[in-house]
């Protein structure tokens, strides 16, 4: 099993894929999204971004991401952020944050306690497997 296994696997239940927001996009979400779609920036534009301002996010559909359909269409493009979610570095600052994130996501090994969850989450920031 590895590191992240034993804090965390996904059931694509799409919980963190719903919401009337979505994640903002940076240069590299964009350009990721742009090939993993093979479209001109133009069409992604159109079709699958939402602009405020100089602020870059997908749009939401009935409630949820665009890309949501029983998991995520463009799991290869998808931002950075939805592929460190929910293994978010807030959670090692305020055990309030582990709980809130454990309580919205099944996925998160909560059994294991704060503690033990912190440890391995922190090895895993130290070594890179999760870029935050």
């Amino acid at each position: 099993m590895t590191l992240t296994e034993q804090i965390f696997s996904c059931t694509r239940c799409g919980y963190c894929c719903h919401g009337e927001t979505t994640v903002s996009l940076d240069a590299s979400d964009q350009a990721r999204m742009i090939r993993a779609l093979d479209m001109s920036e133009k069409e992604v534009e159109q079709k699958y971004w939402r602009l405020t301002g100089k602020t870059v996010q997908m749009k939401t559909v009935d409630g949820h991401c665009i890309f949501y359909d029983d998991g995520c269409t463009v799991h290869k493009g998808r931002p950075w952020r939805c592929g460190q979610w929910p293994l978010h570095p807030s959670i090692l600052s305020d055990e309030n944050n582990f709980h809130t994130i454990a309580d919205s996501c099944p996925g998160i090994k909560k059994d294991i306690g704060y503690d033990k969850f912190c440890q391995i989450l922190k090895k895993l920031m130290d070594e890179s497997i999760i870029l935050c």
